[in-house]
């Protein structure tokens, strides 16, 4: 699964970040959200132990903290290459986009493709000095697109990484 894909020599991270959802968002357990994606007919792509997942207007919005040992050293530009290297292999998955971005002095790897009747808007973020990254991931039909695009870019407009 490619949710798993770019974990590799990384660990999950609490507290390295501060970002805000909508406040109509509804928070969901784990438990709750795997509930919802397959009610939906959906694979979940969100790791698991993941404590930040949201409901919105038909939009499951996730996002979680990963730090990295100080000798890994991928850039944006190499995960991207990857990442758009990995989606042809086996059976394609459509890549809508893939960009890098820059928002409140924090670069990001955006990237959106198709999975099935699914769309998925993922991102993550360059690492910081203590070598952390803000990675998450909007899950929609392609009528709520513009929804996962907004949703997207007010999200992260409020990442911010903690000192």
């Amino acid at each position: 699964m490619l949710g798993y894909f770019y974990v590799i020599a990384q660990a999950l991270s609490k507290k390295t970040f501060s970002a805000t959802v909508p406040k109509e968002a509804i928070k969901l357990d784990r438990g709750h959200a795997l509930s919802l994606v397959h009610q939906n007919s959906r694979p979940s792509y969100t790791p698991p132990g993941i404590d930040n997942t949201y409901q919105l207007n038909g939009l499951i919005i996730s996002y979680w903290g990963l730090s990295v040992p100080a000798d890994y050293h991928k850039t944006l530009e190499n995960t991207q290459t990857e990442i758009l290297g990995y989606m042809k292999l086996g059976k394609p998955t459509p890549v809508v986009f893939s960009k890098i971005i820059a928002i409140n002095n924090i670069r990001f790897l955006v990237y959106e493709y198709q999975r099935g009747d699914d769309l998925n808007l993922r991102f993550q973020s360059d690492f910081d000095r203590n070598r952390n990254s803000v990675n998450g991931l909007i899950q929609f039909k392609k009528p709520d697109e513009q929804k996962a695009q907004k949703a997207l870019d007010d999200l992260l407009h409020t990442i911010h990484f903690k000192e």
